[in-house]
């Protein structure tokens, strides 16, 4: 174990060892296989009711099915009703995301959830290979909001590493800079930045000497291609991890799986079919909805996190464990093809696999039939293969689709940091 470490596991036990607690339940929870989480459930659901002005009126409840759905729109409209009695949201911490559309959400979180979340952290980034004081090169978009001081970064061995610019020269100095730093270190890294390391380095054949414990991906889906890829030039693992900025780590792969364990120790999942509000048989894609068992500063109960996915009950050492055996992105990022079915947005992104000439690109749906594609060619006019790409993605969407090609200069950064894919403005 290092210094900073020991420190922290020190001053944890002199404030009553709470975050040493959780951790040995979080384990506990996932050694064990599901942990009915019945009690915690009801004791969250009780005190939402009890304490709330906008849970209160479910007081009659008999299951959590009689509680609503509720999204980022009804939490921006009720978030005063949402913080219990007792609290002060100006005492809490604020947890501010922009989402897809770049419309800010904030939620708050009381001190016990706060050691709570950071419980999960410890636990799930120990299981990538990210342990607790070694050094992190957190890779993301920084800004006033979310800005580290020096003294943050040298206290938690934090490297902050700016994802705005994807070019050659800056993707050649991050190499360069993980390359000659031989501490131990992990990265923590938006998936479409760690995409384009990736086609960087197979474009122009780079190796590399650096020594990474693990990369961990956020935010978006990782292609295969991607995660296979990194593990061999890097001789590491890429582990991919499902969060949120309101709730936290809710699920993460585990190494040499591509299957997600679920954190049923915090958080409580269902997984409901798309255009009703009742569960998704085993097998089939549903929307993620999430209750939050930790958060009793401002409840979050059945909050649809906007991403989709399948879950799956596997026995393993005759213990069952809950698992996310595919998780799709935003339930708005996913596209229709022209008959009406649903795609995954992970299609068009594997699609594009094989135009690894191709800078960047976006793929939106505007209508029933009609789509545009835009590309950034890195300063070239057209796409000699364009028919061909058109084609490869007529195979989903349906041969009668509409594809406009618009070239562009730079696919923008939303207001969250991350560029966006796919886009459906058709159907929300």
């Amino acid at each position: 174990m290092n210094i900073r470490a020991k420190a922290y596991w020190l001053i944890d036990k002199l404030k009553g060892g709470k975050v040493r607690r959780y951790c040995n339940e979080i384990n506990r929870c996932l050694n064990d296989g599901i942990s009915g989480d019945d009690l915690q459930l009801k004791k969250i659901l009780e005190w939402a009711v009890n304490n709330t002005s906008f849970y209160a009126k479910y007081s009659s409840f008999k299951s959590l099915r009689d509680f609503p759905i509720i999204d980022k729109s009804i939490i921006r409209e009720n978030t005063d009703d949402m913080i219990a009695i007792g609290f002060d949201k100006n005492q809490m911490f604020k947890q501010i995301t922009s989402g897809s559309t770049g419309t800010p959400l904030v939620t708050y979180q009381d001190p016990q959830k706060r050691l709570r979340a950071r419980a999960d952290t410890i636990v799930f980034s120990d299981i990538a290979g990210y342990h607790l004081g070694t050094k992190l090169y957190y890779s993301r978009v920084w800004n006033e909001a979310n800005y580290k001081s020096k003294l943050q970064c040298v206290t938690e061995n934090i490297v902050m590493q700016d994802s705005s610019n994807l070019g050659e020269d800056a993707l050649n100095k991050f190499i360069k800079q993980l390359e000659e730093d031989r501490s131990e270190k992990s990265v923590l890294i938006f998936a479409s930045s760690l995409s384009a390391l990736y086609y960087h380095m197979k474009k122009y054949n780079i190796t590399t000497s650096a020594r990474v414990n693990c990369f961990i991906t956020m935010s978006e889906s990782l292609p295969d291609e991607v995660r296979h890829g990194i593990e061999k030039i890097f001789d590491t693992n890429v582990i991919s991890r499902y969060s949120n900025v309101e709730c936290g780590i809710m699920a993460q792969q585990l190494v040499g799986s591509d299957d997600y364990i679920i954190n049923t120790s915090s958080f409580h999942i269902e997984l409901l079919k798309l255009d009703i509000d009742e569960p998704a048989g085993n097998g089939e894609i549903g929307r993620i909805v999430v209750t939050d068992l930790n958060n009793k500063g401002m409840p979050i109960i059945r909050y649809n996190t906007g991403d989709c996915g399948v879950i799956s009950c596997v026995s393993v050492d005759g213990k069952d464990k809950l698992y996310f055996t595919r998780i799709d992105g935003r339930i708005v990022d996913c596209v229709y093809s022209t008959s009406g079915d649903l795609l995954s947005p992970v299609i068009v992104i594997n699609t594009m696999w094989k135009y690894t000439d191709i800078k960047q690109f976006q793929f939106i749906q505007n209508g029933k039939k009609d789509y545009l594609l835009k590309l950034n060619l890195d300063g070239e006019e057209e796409y000699g293969k364009i028919d061909n790409l058109l084609m490869d993605l007529k195979e989903y969407t349906g041969d009668d689709a509409i594809i406009d090609v618009e070239y562009v200069n730079e696919i923008p950064l939303l207001a969250s940091g991350k560029r966006k894919q796919v886009i459906n403005n058709y159907k929300k």
